[in-house]
């Protein structure tokens, strides 16, 4: 990986000096972070304490939305991963250190997890802890309860098998063609997953969760989900499901469910991602708002920071 032009020796030695051995602390993702091609004057915003010594840093960049200059952390995989800023090491106190400067303003940060702040604005995630199938079904409507009987009872169809990346690679196609029929094809995208992911592999810090699956024995579609330990909870990141839209529909609810309910991940923090902003939802999205009850999604606090 070639090194981005916005880190620079200070950044780098700011990031070895803070890593916590998290997974989202690994030097090689944060640098990662920095290849996204869509943001201008990308830097690592840290703190300091009196004596100079750095106490936290949040990955910054700008981009443009409807026509204006918009501040926030650099995520995974714009517009839409699990990772939050407070996951890298320290981000606490370079909000602490903002304080001052919090304003109800354009520029804003989405911040999750973090219990000793009060904000006035929370909004709901597509992140829910994993629980039993009759507790995650008793928050469900009838109608609902209904509809999703009829979805498990199609996911008994599948078999499940243990899969790789280089089947996330094999299902690419499916998605491209599902993204086409949306207008929302973008034709980078697949490499900069794939990159992301390999990056996640190679730090050692993560289990990689692929989950392969099968209709008949043949290969149908693949789940793929990164599974990291984060301050004492086990965090399953579900990245994507990529399918064979033409006999596998709806695999992405179905592959959301076997995770959130498996008994192997009970009390797991399951991040499915981000569904929409600002009220809209991403097309073809709508079941991640639909498949969590809002009684047991989790919050994420918006602030918005002068800087």
């Amino acid at each position: 990986m070639g090194m981005n032009k916005f880190l620079s020796d200070e950044d780098l030695a700011v990031i070895h000096t803070l890593d916590d051995n998290s997974l989202y602390a690994a030097p090689n993702l944060i640098e990662e972070l920095f290849t996204y091609p869509y943001l201008s004057d990308s830097c690592l915003l840290v703190s300091y304490d009196d004596a100079g010594n750095p106490t936290g840093y949040i990955p910054l960049g700008m981009y443009l939305s409807d026509s204006t200059l918009i501040a926030s952390y650099i995520p995974a995989i714009p517009p839409s991963p699990p990772i939050s800023p407070i996951y890298t090491p320290g981000a606490e106190h370079v909000i602490a250190d903002l304080g001052s400067l919090l304003d109800e303003g354009t520029l804003y940060f989405d911040v999750d997890m973090v219990a000793h702040y009060s904000f006035s604005y929370l909004e709901d995630t597509a992140s829910a802890y994993c629980l039993p199938m009759k507790d995650y079904l008793s928050y469900l409507s009838a109608s609902r309860r209904k509809d999703f009987r009829r979805k498990l009872k199609v996911a008994e169809k599948y078999q499940i098998k243990q899969g790789s990346l280089s089947d996330v690679m094999e299902a690419w196609p499916w998605m491209k063609s599902v993204w086409e029929k949306r207008g929302a094809y973008d034709s980078e995208h697949v490499q900069r997953v794939f990159r992301w992911l390999k990056a996640i592999e190679a730090s050692g810090r993560a289990i990689m969760k692929v989950d392969k699956y099968l209709l008949d024995g043949k290969f149908v579609g693949v789940n793929c989900c990164v599974m990291h330990d984060y301050k004492g909870t086990r965090h399953i990141d579900d990245y994507l499901t990529w399918y064979d839209a033409s006999v596998a529909s709806g695999l992405g609810i179905i592959s959301a469910i076997n995770n959130i309910t498996n008994p192997l991940y009970y009390g797991a923090r399951y991040n499915l991602g981000l569904p929409g902003y600002y009220g809209k939802t991403f097309d073809g999205h709508e079941y991640k708002w639909d498949l969590f009850p809002e009684f047991i999604r989790l919050k994420q606090s918006i602030i918005h920071i002068e800087i």
